[in-house]
């Protein structure tokens, strides 16, 4: 079951459900009725320039298709999704001519945490950081989870 997909790979459910063909239909079904939540939220966040909920669609949907097998999509894509969205809101709040205190501290606390990572992942954050390439990794998200979306659907039925 496993190995016969390009975009997902169920080894990881299998391990935790001891190949309980139930359990995995379950955390199959509950994952396929996460997509629209994952593309609709993306969307629509981007629409509306709200970073902030952008960065969290991201890290919700990071975990969910990682339990599903694909690691790029999850580990790369989501995850440069949610730090650049993250970087974005930092900077429009320092742009801001009176930003909330709230906004003042969430960017405060998201910068510190940015610069948690290595040089080079901050590098190529501070030279992603713009809406077209938030819009590109969407695309590539939603792309793939349409595909990987087919593919369960067809374990379903097994």
């Amino acid at each position: 079951m496993s190995d016969k997909y390009e975009f997902v790979n169920l080894s990881y459910l299998q391990s935790i459900a001891g190949d309980d063909e139930s359990i995995i239909n379950e955390l199959i079904t509950i994952f396929l009725d996460q997509i629209p939540e994952f593309t609709d939220g993306l969307d629509q966040s981007f629409k509306e320039g709200d970073w902030r909920n952008v960065a969290a669609i991201a890290h919700k949907a990071k975990s969910s298709v990682l339990s599903m097998g694909m690691e790029e999509l999850g580990n790369v894509d989501l995850k440069n999704l949610e730090l650049i969205a993250k970087e974005i809101f930092v900077q429009e709040v320092k742009k801001k001519s009176a930003p909330t205190e709230k906004e003042i501290k969430e960017a405060e606390k998201l910068e510190k945490n940015l610069k948690g990572y290595d040089e080079e992942r901050q590098k190529w954050v501070n030279e992603n950081t713009k809406p077209e390439k938030v819009a590109e990794l969407i695309e590539r998200f939603n792309t793939t989870i349409r595909k990987a979306e087919k593919e369960l659907k067809t374990e379903i039925k097994e």
